[in-house]
């Protein structure tokens, strides 16, 4: 059994210990239970699939030519490790308990502190199970992961595929629906913020977007929706460039000139074809720049010498904990017009057959079909959405287990995988799990 299994039942243990009559697990422990089961389910299945070594060499080559990049990663999310339990250290800041009133009772809850958030990227995708997937290719199930989508590179990976998923058939219909559907890329950007302001300026560029788009249709410029991400890295001179990536679907007219004097400040505007592969890459490339970990993201621009903006593990203390503190409650993905609420509107036209397909498919109650998309809790929502989009949710008992990914103490990830039982004791390469009940080599 892995370290991060021992660690996610021990959390539980303590939990149940505390609260023997609790109904429910807290959010902050949800991973753990996650983590638990897929293990468990894992040990659960027995590899029938006889891959030749061939084969095996094939997927293990595969995972390595991806070690490269994962490491890098891997080195980055330490890097930002050490310099935030340098500020916990330094500054011994702890974020305030949460309140909320549930059911006419009050309760509280504790953020993650820095110690937790740095302990998260620590052990984020260090162990992991590789298995065959039934229609074909291979999944890695990793063992932990962080969830800080604004720290980890490989969270943002993941925010930028769902995104991309979620809005890129929405904005193909609109550009295909007239000739007059046009899409722009824009960038929008106020003047930037003294260190101490970054919360307004937050708040104001969301604001001033508002006010944009009434006047735009104001104007006649017909701004049927948008996608906004907003960012804000620290400049070279100390100060807070907030902007927004936005993505217009546009109807008719667009006045290049008046747009900008809308505006009133740095606007930048460029139109992107109509077709999938366009907006698809589109939305890759500006999401994937919004969503990437500062450092990585400065780091490379200082590398082609296009900026001196300091790397985030280089930013001075107060203005980190100026930023995570801004970023707590902050909507960074916001949509508008025909964009917003993709899934509700989907939803609510669809069928009640339809809706309890999706249940299934992301394994929620079938009761959930009756209730508005509102209604229902937003832990379920989420498995929902990714229903719509997916299909049915990969089982982790349909998955052949065979082998496993591991970080090691030499800081490189190793790939064991092998023939028949891939846990077993006499595997030629064995991965560095111990074997479990159930994993037997199957006959010939």
């Amino acid at each position: 059994m892995s370290l991060a299994v021992r660690k996610a039942e021990q959390a539980l243990f303590a939990f149940a210990a505390k609260h023997p009559h609790a109904r429910s697990i807290p959010h902050h422990l949800q991973q753990a239970l996650d983590t638990i089961n897929r293990y468990h389910q894992a040990q659960e299945v027995a590899v029938n699939a006889r891959l030749s070594p061939q084969d095996l060499e094939a997927i293990a080559d595969e995972l390595k030519d991806g070690n490269e990049e994962r490491f890098k990663r891997r080195v980055a999310e330490a890097r930002l490790a050490d310099y935030i339990e340098e500020i916990h250290h330094a500054t011994g800041w702890r974020p305030e308990p949460k309140k909320r009133v549930v059911k006419g009772e009050v309760k509280w809850s504790r953020p993650r502190t820095l110690e937790d958030i740095a302990a998260s990227l620590r052990t984020c995708r260090k162990t992991g199970l590789v298995g065959l997937k039934p229609e074909g290719g291979y999944v890695m199930a990793w063992d932990e992961k962080c969830g800080q989508v604004r720290l980890c590179p490989d969270e943002s990976r993941e925010e930028t595929q769902r995104l991309s998923e979620w809005y890129e058939p929405a904005m193909y219909a609109f550009a295909k629906a007239s000739p007059t559907h046009r899409l722009f890329y824009l960038v929008p950007t106020l003047h930037n913020y003294r260190p101490g302001d970054l919360a307004r300026g937050k708040r104001e560029l969301m604001e001033r977007w508002k006010q944009f788009s009434a006047d735009l249709v104001a104007e006649g410029i017909g701004l049927e929706g948008s996608l906004n991400i907003q960012e804000d890295p620290l400049s070279a001179r100390g100060d807070w460039n907030v902007h927004l990536n936005c993505f217009a679907c546009v109807r008719g007219r667009f006045d290049y000139a008046r747009v900008r004097e809308l505006w009133g400040a740095n606007i930048h505007i460029e139109q992107i074809k109509g077709d999938r592969e366009a907006i698809r890459n589109a939305l890759r490339e500006a999401i994937k720049y919004a969503a990437q970990i500062v450092p990585t993201k400065s780091e490379d621009k200082a590398e082609r010498d296009d900026s001196d903006a300091p790397a985030m593990t280089e930013w001075p203390h107060d203005r980190w904990l100026e930023w995570w503190q801004a970023q707590q409650g902050f909507r960074r993905v916001r949509s508008y017009g025909c964009l917003y609420g993709l899934h509700e509107k989907r939803w609510k036209a669809a069928s009640g057959r339809q809706r309890r397909t999706w249940c299934d498919q992301a394994e929620q109650p079938a009761a959930l079909a009756r209730l508005a998309w509102r209604e229902i809790d937003a832990k379920q929502r989420d498995p929902l959405r990714k229903a719509m989009v997916h299909g049915e949710r990969l089982s982790m008992g349909a998955i052949q287990w065979i082998g496993s990914i591991i970080f090691d103490a030499a800081g490189s990830y190793a790939v064991g995988l092998t023939p028949g039982n891939n846990f077993s004791p006499d595997s030629r390469e064995k991965p560095n799990r111990a074997a479990a009940p159930g994993h037997q080599r199957a006959p010939p």
